[in-house]
């Protein structure tokens, strides 16, 4: 079954954005290039989750392009989980003892929860590694995929799958910032409202990390 089966499929309403020959499909692939194993940044006070047991963990930020634009697939997790239920995720999950990277556990996890296979995705390599106050360090990794795909939810994981446009989710007017306190700290919290989607969280850290990566934010 194809992608558009299990995408929120509703029309965006983000405001259309004129996107600089820099941003690009080709500029932005250009850029992506070069990340290797190695992430290119961690989080900047790591040392305040240092008294924690952090379990390793990774995603895929999974790109394709269509309509002349990159787009970003995110994905909505099953109300029935017990961590991050309902919100706004990229595949992935904790590294599992066969997973011989954290690479491997990021395509492995997509395969498990949107059918996406390992070997169709062009992978660029590590952006950025975080922790989670519900006790992950997560490496997030950047890849792309052809389209169409026939992408395919796994219930028990996903409840929905969209993707979203570079162009849009770079737009200023969809981004705004928050104050959340944890453990006696106060740390920002990067909201996205695209579509009536609100991409927050570790998700939304790492969405902002990348647009800031790939010179995307204004």
């Amino acid at each position: 079954m194809s992608l558009n089966a299990y995408v929120d499929g509703a029309p965006s309403t983000a405001r259309r954005t004129s996107m600089p020959e820099s941003f690009s499909p080709q500029e932005v692939r250009r850029k992506l290039e070069r990340l290797d194993n190695q992430p290119r940044s961690s989080w900047h006070s790591e040392r305040d989750f240092a008294h924690r047991d952090l379990s390793a963990s990774a995603v895929l930020i999974p790109l394709s392009e269509y309509d002349g634009d990159l787009h970003v697939l995110f994905t909505q997790r099953s109300h029935e989980l017990r961590n991050h239920s309902g919100e706004i995720s990229f595949p992935g999950g904790r590294r599992e003892v066969e997973d011989d990277s954290l690479a491997e556990t990021a395509l492995r996890e997509s395969y498990e929860e949107i059918a996406l296979l390992p070997s169709d995705v062009r992978l660029y390599g590590a952006l950025t590694r975080i922790p989670t106050i519900t006790g992950f360090q997560v490496t997030a990794y950047v890849g792309e995929f052809d389209h169409p795909y026939d992408l395919i939810i796994n219930p028990d994981e996903i409840h929905l799958i969209f993707q979203a446009p570079l162009r849009e989710l770079a737009d200023p007017a969809i981004h705004r910032v928050e104050e959340r306190e944890f453990g006696g700290q106060v740390y920002p919290v990067h909201f996205f409202d695209w579509n009536g989607h609100v991409i927050w969280g570790a998700t939304g850290f790492l969405l902002h990390t990348f647009l800031n990566y790939i010179g995307a934010k204004k």
